[in-house]
């Protein structure tokens, strides 16, 4: 499991005290669904992290620059995810007041927190579900597999009007390229 402790003791006893943290996670990958962000570059990330007096409120912003592959055409390309982190934490045994939907993570009795979890969800939440290069990508040909960003195969014109899908052709009033 992978962490990131950062010391918070010079803020711990000084309610609206705060530090500002600057760092990079060595994440090696980020999983989305079934979408496989390989990071080029560790991420970087800015955070304030300000005593609240009811526990310690992290807040900033994580970047990563990551290889993954277009949805439409398979085809490899780099990118940046940007995301606002949001963390909360607070000593063991000292959520009672905090609402339940509140996630809090634990201040460790060595005056340390783990931003890890709150940098990866960041980074989670703004990866695109399905990612594509160019959002003009045509995808590949369902019937060869050609990528039609190179050239078009002709396929979809020799698709057999007898086919289960065929009516689905003409559903919104559009008629395709090549009928």
């Amino acid at each position: 499991m992978l962490t990131y402790r950062v010391d918070v003791s010079s803020i711990l006893e000084d309610l609206g005290a705060s530090e500002v943290v600057d760092g990079q996670l060595p994440l090696d990958r980020l999983l989305v669904g079934d979408t496989e962000f390989v990071l080029v570059a560790p991420a970087s990330f800015t955070l304030n992290i300000t005593n609240t007096g009811a526990g310690l409120v992290a807040d900033g912003t994580v970047a990563a620059r990551a290889a993954v592959e277009c949805a439409r055409c398979l085809e490899r390309f780099e990118t940046l995810v940007e995301g606002t982190v949001e963390g909360f934490y607070v000593h063991p045994g000292h959520d009672r007041d905090i609402p339940e939907d509140q996630e809090t993570e634990p201040i460790a009795a060595d005056s340390t927190i783990d931003v890890a979890p709150a940098l990866l969800a960041a980074l989670a939440l703004e990866a695109p579900f399905a990612p594509v290069h160019d959002e003009d990508c045509r995808g590949l040909c369902p019937v060869c597999g050609c990528d039609l960003n190179v050239h078009d195969c002709g396929c979809a014109s020799n698709i057999d009007e007898t086919h289960p899908f065929a009516a689905l052709g003409g559903l919104l009033g559009e008629e395709t390229p090549d009928r």
